[in-house]
């Protein structure tokens, strides 16, 4: 899929397709959207847990793989618990690594936090882990945190995918994080998410950005317990769904 690099609102780059009007994140501001839907609204959630299963379902740039670390680090280094992760990316279209690592997020993450606890390099070379690593093969990126790159289509994979992981007995957190239903309506059908409700733990969740009708309804259909929660900047609302 051809694009080209812009800078979101908040600084940090994205992506942006040129045969449609979309971007791989919000142009409100990329890194924000991503720290504020999937770890204040996901992540944090079952940040109690002592293994998470995470799920990003259009690993793009890998940007939301950057701040689940992250996350996950800073809490290490002030000496709290945190879970230690599996993170499983699926992603059709893989973008070429060096194009991913001209993306100015270790430098954004650095420079927009005055007590960022580790240094620019530790972040660039956790970065550049994540795009040199083999696809299909899990690499340890980090201590606790796992990585799986997949190579595949959403809408071929099965419940099994959900529940064949590392972490077999502990909840999931899914980052429903594909382009939009305007952009590609097959990526929101109700069948993808009955296999996901299907083959994740009770417990688990799952985040995405669109709160529209039609992919709540797809929600529910599956099985889910929907949550409407504030957005970040320039969305107004965001789902959690959560399998009970």
């Amino acid at each position: 899929m051809k694009h080209h690099i812009i800078k979101s609102a908040d600084g940090s780059h994205t992506l942006k397709l040129e045969d449609f009007d979309e971007c791989y994140h919000s142009n409100n501001g990329a890194y924000n959207e991503s720290v504020h839907i999937y770890i204040r609204c996901g992540v944090e959630y079952l940040s109690a847990d002592k293994y998470l299963n995470i799920y990003d379902i259009g690993l793009g740039t890998a940007l939301n793989c950057l701040t689940t670390l992250i996350w996950q680090q800073q809490k290490l280094h002030r000496g709290e618990d945190a879970p230690t992760i599996h993170f499983n990316g699926i992603e059709k279209y893989p973008i070429e690594p060096m194009e991913a690592l001209s993306l100015n997020f270790p430098e954004h993450i650095y420079n927009q936090s005055i007590d960022c606890p580790f240094e620019l390099q530790t972040i660039k070379e956790w970065w550049h882990r994540i795009h040199s690593c083999a696809w299909e093969s899990e690499v340890e990126i980090t201590k606790g945190f796992f990585l799986t790159k997949h190579n595949g289509d959403i809408t071929q994979v099965e419940s099994d995918y959900f529940s064949n992981n590392k972490f077999p007995n502990c909840k999931s957190v899914i980052y429903y994080d594909t382009f939009s239903p305007a952009t590609q309506p097959q990526l929101w059908d109700v069948e993808i998410f009955k296999r996901i409700y299907c083959g994740i733990n009770t417990g688990s969740v799952l985040l995405t950005y669109c709160s529209k009708g039609i992919v709540k309804q797809a929600l529910r259909d599956a099985g889910f317990k929907l949550e409407r929660l504030q957005g970040p900047p320039g969305k107004r609302h965001i789902i959690r769904a959560v399998k009970q």
